[in-house]
């Protein structure tokens, strides 16, 4: 690039102005780069960053349409070097200065990251989006007659804002924190104490021994609703955390919960943190955040909502009665070498006690000593089958005694003498649309929780030919599928996420790869709208469908795509099942009849 497109001559006295100022900010001293860094780097910011295509449409947005993007961006890297206004945002992540300014008077920051891919060794991690930021220019050309460049707003806060311009942090939600120390995964995963120690030595600030990620930082900003300042909020929140002992231990994570709620309104985001295995690099930090959990609690665990409510005894013959009952059905899959396999109906049956629950349709009378609800199965009549129950004092409030049908021996006589009507069949679906899939919608897809959060539901052998050219996610694949325990080989997994995360290219490919599967799918369904599954998504309590997506052989389904309807009627494929759980899911509503 040329030295007129890419020096500092196209930047004012006010815009060099604006980033020389940003060195005195706390953070830009704070944590300096390292000569040794510095000197790896070059003027001419094209020549060693490449721009992923995602942040061209931000970096337009950003400095304005209709003017030179690139050389702006160029200029303002030279000009922030020339100043020393760069900082380390975290082990592998530079953040610079723009001559852009805000209202409260400071520069607005982009970030480079190490480059894992083949290509260019840096590449441009973060671009904010103007939406959300307060512009100085914006505001001015509200105002005619104001000069273009003007004197800082002053600030009575302290410039120490991970992004530009920052909201007040949340206030510390001290009740709904304590609060998740007595729920079940707290109570049964304790940190070991060596852990604890290690972190007591870190001290109180969750930045001085754990690096974020923009991901997501970004994903907690999202969660917030407003741009606050991240490191602010962990290291606050992780203090009051980690004082109280409001942490947990889990599959290697050390999670704890912040001041941002989920979606119920009540419960915290978690927080999860792994130690980094990139740890003995120089500089880097010994853990990193991994994980941002905003999914909604279940105020009842769906698979325990039975077994909380009654007494079953065993279990195994209570399915296995219920069996036999039912209407010849297969009930466990193929590959499962057991013969007496109930795996799908126990599924079906906890699940849809939780439905019936959820809809009131679980009948009890005490007075008659009487609990019972419709199993929604039938026997080889049509007849329908009814669960019964009877008061219980084994710290359930019920105890299973028979399956029956209306009026036919003795609880089948006591059903019908308790209740009038009798209970009702758990229903999951109003409308026509949670049944077909409609192609003349849009169809999204949550890229990274499919590929990244649940990549130990992708086969094997589509991994393996898709993360060809990196070394270090292959080795990882190696180690969890060749994993002698389940941690092992939820380490390895984790390992396996970060190495794809980490290259691009390689990311890509995946992408690629999944949008194909996506689309013949939808081919498939245009073809037969059988192909289209309603499922019930316990988790969440809601239906949805189910997409068969071919990802190693044509015509052999390898995971299903769980896709939601949204309230802007367009489709979003939240997640992927495995086969054995999307039939699970599929089977609460009925008996999967496609192909």
């Amino acid at each position: 690039m040329e030295e007129a497109k890419c020096g500092q001559a196209i930047l004012s006295e006010e815009d060099r102005s604006v980033i020389a100022r940003a060195v005195d900010s706390p953070k830009f001293k704070a944590s300096p780069v390292s000569p040794e860094l510095l000197d790896s780097f070059n003027d001419d910011l094209a020549s060693f960053v490449s721009i992923p295509y995602t942040s061209k449409s931000r970096l337009s947005s950003l400095y304005g349409p209709g003017l030179d993007v690139m050389a702006l961006l160029c200029a303002d890297w030279k000009e922030a070097c020339a100043q020393g206004a760069l900082y380390m945002r975290d082990a592998k992540t530079v953040s610079f200065a723009t001559h852009l300014e805000t209202v409260s008077g400071s520069a607005v920051e982009l970030s480079i990251a190490e480059n894992a891919q083949d290509g260019l060794p840096w590449f441009l991690s973060y671009v904010p989006i103007a939406d959300r930021m307060k512009l100085r220019r914006d505001f001015e050309a509200k105002a005619p007659g104001v000069e273009t460049h003007t004197q800082p707003v002053a600030s009575t806060s302290t410039d120490t804002d991970t992004h530009p311009v920052a909201a007040p942090l949340p206030p510390l939600l001290e009740r709904n924190l304590e609060h998740m120390q007595q729920t079940e995964d707290y109570l049964d995963g304790p940190v070991p104490q060596d852990l604890v120690e290690e972190f007591a030595s870190f001290g109180n600030e969750l930045s001085s021994f754990a690096w974020t990620s923009q991901r997501w930082t970004d994903t907690i900003i999202e969660y917030a609703k407003r741009d606050i300042d991240v490191t602010a909020l962990l290291d606050r929140d992780w203090k009051f955390a980690f004082s109280n002992r409001i942490i947990r231990f889990y599959e290697g994570k050390v999670i704890f919960p912040i001041s941002v709620l989920r979606n119920d309104g009540e419960t915290p985001v978690e927080v999860s943190i792994t130690r980094d295995r990139k740890m003995d690099r120089p500089g880097a930090l010994p853990w990193r955040v991994c994980y941002v959990d905003n999914f909604a609690f279940q105020k009842v665990r769906a698979g325990r909502a039975l077994t909380d409510w009654a007494y079953l005894g065993n279990i195994d013959s209570m399915i296995e009665s219920l069996a036999d009952y039912a209407l010849d059905e297969k009930w466990g899959f193929e590959q499962d070498e057991d013969s007496k396999d109930y795996s799908i109906l126990r599924s079906y049956l906890m699940y849809t006690f939780y439905r019936l629950q959820s809809e009131n349709k679980v009948l009890e009378d005490s007075d008659k000593g009487i609990a019972a609800f419709n199993t929604g199965l039938v026997d080889p009549t049509y007849e329908a089958i009814y669960a019964c129950f009877s008061p219980s004092s084994n710290g359930c409030p019920w105890r299973f005694e028979a399956f029956c049908k209306a009026g036919s021996k003795q609880w089948g006589k006591k059903l019908v003498a308790s209740f009038d009507p009798l209970p009702q069949r758990a229903s999951y679906f109003e409308k026509k649309e949670d049944l077909l899939f409609d192609g003349n919608r849009t169809l999204q897809r949550d890229v990274d929780h499919i590929l990244l959060d649940n990549i130990d539901r992708l086969p094997e052998a589509f991994l393996a030919e898709e993360l060809r050219g990196s070394s270090d996610a292959l080795e990882a694949l190696s180690r969890a599928v060749n994993a002698d325990d389940d941690a092992a080989k939820k380490a390895a997994y984790d390992e396996l996420r970060e190495a794809v995360e980490d290259n691009a290219k390689v990311k890509r490919r995946l992408i690629n790869r999944l949008d194909d599967a996506i689309e013949l799918a939808q081919k498939r369904v245009e073809w037969n709208f059988k192909t289209a599954v309603p499922a019930f998504y316990p988790t969440k309590n809601t239906m949805s469908l189910l997409l068969p997506l071919d990802l190693t052989e044509n015509d052999r389904p390898d995971v299903a795509l769980v896709v939601e309807l949204m309230e802007s009627g367009a489709y979003i494929g939240q997640t992927i099942l495995t086969m054995k759980m999307a039939y699970n899911n599929a089977r609460l509503i009925s008996r999967p009849d496609s192909d």
